[in-house]
C-alpha cells in the first residue's frame, strides 16, 4: 500500500526549494549629498521638497543609464553633476558643475541655455535664438545672460497629435532616461532620444535630481520602464568594475 502511494504522489509532491532574497540594488539618492530642505523618502529612490541631491555611485562604467519617473510636477532638474555643485539651489545646470534638463524645458549648464525644446517649432530648422530669461509659459523662471541655442522640435510631432509622446516635452508621468558614454550626455523622454547632446562633460559626476514647487522625482537603477539604448546598462558600483 506505501509503495502504491507513493509512485501515485511521485511528481506531485513539491519539491524542496531555497528562497533566495535579491539583495537591495546598493546605488540610491545619497542623503549625505542634498540640498538642506531635500527629503529622501522610499529607500532611497524619491525625492521631494527644494534642492538638489546626487545618486552615491559615481558613473565610472564607460556606457551608464538610469531613468527617472516625474511622479508629480512642479520645478524639476534631471542630469549629472559633480560633488561640487550647489545642491541648495532649486535649478539644476546653474553653476559649471552640473548639466541638467529642466522643467521649463531647457538644456542648462554653467546657467547657460545649451538646448531648448520647443514644441511649437515642429518642422523648423533646429537652430534659433533664445531671448534673456526665456521660458516656457508655466515653467519655473531661470536668471540667464542671452544665449543662442539650437530648438529641438519633439520626435515624431505634428498637427493633430496629442500627449507628450508625441509633442515630446515632458509632463506628470512620464519617464526620462539618462545616458553617458563619457563622450555625450543624452536624454530620452519615454523610450525616445530628444536629440539634445551635450558635450564636455567634466569631471567624476554623479546622477542629479533637483526639486521644488511640489515636484516629486523618483530615481529608476534598474528594472527599467523602457531600457537603456544599444550597449548601455545600469550604474556599477566602482568595486565590481575591478
Amino acid at each position: 500500500m506505501f509503495c502504491c502511494l507513493k509512485n501515485c504522489l511521485n511528481g506531485v509532491l513539491p519539491a524542496q526549494s531555497v528562497h533566495i532574497t535579491k539583495a537591495p540594488n546598493p546605488v540610491q539618492l545619497d542623503t549625505s549629498h542634498m540640498g538642506h530642505e531635500v527629503v529622501i523618502i522610499k529607500n532611497g529612490l524619491r525625492a521631494c521638497g527644494t534642492g538638489g541631491v546626487l545618486a552615491n555611485a559615481p558613473l565610472v562604467q564607460s556606457k551608464s543609464y538610469f531613468e527617472v519617473k516625474l511622479q508629480q510636477s512642479g520645478h524639476w532638474s534631471i542630469g549629472l553633476a559633480t560633488q561640487q555643485t550647489d545642491l541648495n539651489q532649486s535649478v539644476g545646470g546653474k553653476d559649471r558643475e552640473s548639466w541638467c534638463l529642466n522643467s521649463n524645458h531647457l538644456v542648462l549648464h554653467g546657467g547657460d541655455v545649451v538646448y531648448r525644446l520647443d514644441a511649437s517649432k515642429a518642422g523648423a530648422p533646429n537652430s534659433g535664438q533664445n531671448s534673456p530669461g526665456h521660458t516656457v509659459p508655466g515653467s519655473v523662471p531661470v536668471d540667464l545672460t542671452p544665449a543662442s541655442a539650437p530648438v529641438f522640435p519633439a520626435p515624431g510631432s505634428g498637427s493633430g497629435a496629442t500627449g507628450s509622446a508625441v509633442i515630446g516635452l515632458p509632463q506628470e508621468g512620464d519617464t526620462i532616461g539618462v545616458a553617458y558614454d563619457h563622450v555625450e550626455l543624452n536624454f530620452y523622454l519615454n523610450g525616445k532620444n530628444l536629440n539634445v547632446p551635450v558635450l564636455n562633460v567634466r569631471g567624476s559626476v554623479h546622477p542629479c535630481l533637483f526639486v521644488d514647487d511640489g515636484a516629486i522625482l523618483d530615481i529608476v537603477l534598474d528594472n527599467f520602464a523602457y531600457g537603456p539604448p544599444p550597449g548601455f546598462e545600469r550604474i556599477l558600483i566602482e568595486q565590481s568594475l575591478l
